[in-house]
């Protein structure tokens, strides 16, 4: 036994509970130690000096780089307990409890275990449950079209591209100052192509910044509670998410929050009245006189058109969280995407989720946080957030090969751990987005690799999300390349492949969807000897679990499950008997029932 791997962290993803009155405790240990684990509660108030300890064995819940993880799962029917682990290797038992290892469990008071003083419903975890069966399309509306199946800005922008020249944003006067387009989306071309949202089998919209700005990405705020003109009226808006709603499709709307625009009317206030205005501490360390971009005062990055706000203030705190609540109230949007989520302080976060949760019960709110967010995605804070390391992942084992696949499932099992199981369940998923490079330039155009990783996206926990775009085989390198307008059927040469592609999304889209098991927490990956084979199981449905395998070779392999049942691919329907060997085409994957 491995004494020093062992861990365990009391309110956290190793000790939280749900509002179904589940308590999750979970246990890591080191990695192929040869061990069991069991659980033991009891009530902390139990009337009497000696409370019976009920005892439940953990099951090892996945095998990560370095360590295993053991959980289990209890309904104790009282608020108030204490728990400890019992570790034995066959040769020697410990019990693990407040951080230390004891040779003996009973040798000490109730107050000496771990405690749960009074399980709070109002710090159990209650994700949306629509999100935990969601297909996110995430539309950059500059982009995307300007009428069923267009986009007028399509061949000036190709065009331009191809010849190196940089496209200049056209202008439009508003009540709130200039507001920019670069290519022209608009609302109405949204709405006139939902059918193809829908056909694509996507039950949730995140639309990039859509309030009043003066850039065309919109991520410099004039007016929170206007949309920008460049795209249509607040009626266009109103009728995009009916038709959306209509049609199955949740909507979440980018909220920028961390910093506003220099035309925001509280900016603007600071610029005429000086350090007499009544909002000089909405903004985050402002140095008077303010006169311009070469004033000192902190703002996202190093771009001064976007002064930071400091929502720490009262007022400043108030006002934000009463957009958030608008924009549900006046128009039932479905959510929230929040923009450089980790430089905004929690407490804001915290009465933003109060004030949006009383307008809507189950709507979701997702941080953009790059890197690990544990502490930004608790029960008061978000309920999922951009999960770049799994792109990241995807990008290392299939587009550039150099992960293995034991590194894949052991990093992928890391990576769920981490979290809270409903928050791990919701994770945005995504291959690219309107911030990084197309995952197909990543693949060196490789239209089979990015297939693969579309594979793992729709068949692994988690929720996908789609960068309008990709299911068209777009590419691309730089900001300028991979938001150029969305590739309609019709207007390149090699339609063929596109098509190909997007029936794959599809195909695939469907699969998860008609298969509960694929949107389950439930997976078990199965150790092979290619390093580029990778295999899983997921869930149960309707008695069976799937079965994913994976060739990242640029070489055909085969392999045997070992598997006691027959198989039936879920693409082809070919049957497979106990024994048979797979043949596994270089650079495919296939989907069986077992």
């Amino acid at each position: 036994m491995i004494k020093e791997a062992l861990y365990h962290r009391i309110d956290s993803e190793f000790s939280y509970f749900t509002s179904d009155g589940s308590v999750t405790l979970r246990l890591r240990t080191a990695k192929d130690d040869k061990i069991d684990c069991t659980l033991l509660y009891g009530e902390r108030y139990f009337p009497g000096e000696f409370p019976p300890f009920a005892r439940v064995p953990m099951k090892k819940k996945g095998s990560g780089l370095l360590f295993d993880y053991y959980e289990a799962i209890i309904k104790p029917g009282y608020e108030r307990l204490f728990y400890l682990f019992e570790i034995s290797d066959k040769t020697e038992t410990v019990w693990y409890f407040q951080g230390d290892i004891h040779d003996s469990a009973t040798a000490f008071r109730r107050n000496r275990y771990y405690q749960i003083p009074f399980a709070l419903r109002e710090e159990a975890y209650d994700v949306p449950d629509w999100a935990k069966t969601a297909v996110m399309y995430q539309i950059f509306p500059d982009s995307f079209a300007t009428g069923k199946r267009q986009h007028s800005g399509h061949a000036e922008a190709y065009k331009a591209f191809a010849t190196g020249k940089q496209l200049k944003e056209k202008k439009t006067q508003t009540p709130q100052g200039i507001s920019k387009t670069l290519h022209g989306g608009t609302f109405k071309g949204i709405t006139e192509n939902v059918e193809w949202i829908k056909d694509l089998g996507i039950n949730c919209v995140y639309l990039n910044p859509i309030f009043s700005a003066v850039s065309y990405h919109k991520y410099d705020t004039n007016d929170y509670k206007q949309v920008d003109p460049c795209f249509g009226s607040d009626e266009d808006f109103r009728l995009l998410v009916k038709t959306l709603h209509e049609n199955g499709i949740r909507v979440v709307l980018d909220g920028v929050f961390n910093h506003s625009g220099i035309h925001f009317f509280a900016w603007q206030d600071i610029l005429k009245n000086q350090e007499k205005s009544q909002y000089k501490d909405w903004y985050y360390d402002v140095s008077f006189p303010v006169k311009d971009w070469h004033s000192k005062y902190a703002c996202f990055a190093y771009v001064k058109s976007m002064p930071k706000l400091n929502l720490a203030h009262p007022e400043a705190a108030a006002y934000f969280a009463e957009v958030g609540a608008y924009w549900i109230r006046e128009y039932d949007i479905d959510g929230w995407r929040l923009d450089v989520a980790n430089e905004v302080h929690k407490s804001f976060w915290r009465t933003f989720r109060t004030a949006v949760r009383k307008e809507k019960a189950d709507a979701l709110l997702i941080g953009e946080v790059w890197e690990d967010a544990q502490n930004w995605q608790t029960y008061d804070l978000f309920d999922s957030a951009m999960n770049y390391r799994f792109t990241y992942a995807c990008i290392d084992f299939i587009a550039h090969q150099k992960m293995t696949s034991k590194e894949f499932g052991e990093g992928f099992v890391d990576m769920t751990m981490r979290y809270p199981q409903p928050v791990s369940d919701v994770q945005m998923n995504l291959l690219d987005s309107h911030d990084v490079e197309r995952f197909l330039y990543f693949c060196e155009g490789n239209l089979e690799k990015q297939k693969l990783a579309v594979a793992l996206q729709m068949t692994l926990p988690g929720m996908p999300s789609i960068f309008a775009g990709s299911e068209r085989a777009m590419n691309g390198e730089s900001e300028r390349e991979y938001r150029l307008p969305f590739l309609w059927p019709g207007l390149t040469e090699n339609e063929a492949e596109r098509d190909a592609m997007t029936d794959w999304y599809k195909r695939l889209i469907r699969l998860r969807h008609e298969t509960k098991a694929l949107s389950s927490s439930d997976i078990s990956f199965i150790a092979t000897e290619n390093p580029a084979l990778l295999v899983f199981s997921r869930g149960i449905e309707k008695g069976k679990r799937v079965l994913v395998v994976l060739n990242n070779s640029n070489k055909d392999c085969q392999y045997t499950p070992q598997i006691h049942s027959p198989l039936q691919s879920m693409l082809t329907k070919k049957e497979v008997a106990v024994g048979d060997i797979l043949q596994i085409p270089a650079l495919s994957v296939d989907f069986f029932l077992y």
